[in-house]
């Protein structure tokens, strides 16, 4: 548990560093990814297929959250800027 609330913590920090819904999916990396930890699994004898749905489900779930993070974190921007105006 300790390792996934790391990680929403740096997710609520890089979500609003990224420019766009892009930069937060980012196919290319999440398919790195995937082919790492299927590659991990065969060495250490796991089941590929098993850890990497595993994984694609947190990965999934942590895109969710970081385009909520960013688009809220826009949304404020736009607001902060509104309200100086």
């Amino acid at each position: 548990m300790a390792l996934i609330w790391r990680r929403e913590r740096l997710v609520r920090l890089a979500g609003p560093l990224k420019d766009n819904d892009a930069q937060v999916k980012a196919p290319e990396r999440v398919e790195e990814v995937l082919e790492h930890v299927r590659t991990a699994a065969e060495a250490q004898d796991g089941d590929p297929t098993v850890v990497e749905a595993t994984y694609r489900a947190m990965i999934d779930a942590f895109i969710d959250y970081e385009l909520k993070v960013r688009r809220d974190a826009e949304t404020q921007a736009k607001l902060e800027a509104f309200a100086r105006s």
